[in-house]
């Protein structure tokens, strides 16, 4: 019994999509698509032991976006691709 306390004891916690996506647009650092951004949380995700959603971390990345950018924190342009940019 002890051995099974010490081996859950040791796994990384989970990290939530909501996490993961903050966590990738406040290590920002230059220009960047919507997708990079996606895709770069998602396998924070992935390694934290979570499953693949990439829509789901995409659906994420755009409210946080834009929360984001009506605070002033980054800057959005939006032609085709959603391009991110930190607000220096």
């Amino acid at each position: 019994m002890a051995a099974k306390k010490n081996a859950t004891a040791k796994k990384a916690p989970k990290i939530s999509r909501q996490d993961a996506v903050n966590r990738v647009i406040s290590e920002l650092t230059g220009e960047t698509t919507l997708s990079e951004l996606a895709k770069a949380a998602d396998a924070l995700v992935v390694k934290s032991g979570g499953d693949s959603n990439l829509r789901a971390t995409t659906h994420y990345a755009k409210r946080a976006l834009g929360t984001a950018e009506a605070m002033g924190f980054v800057r959005l342009t939006k032609p085709t691709e959603i391009l991110v940019a930190k607000v220096k």
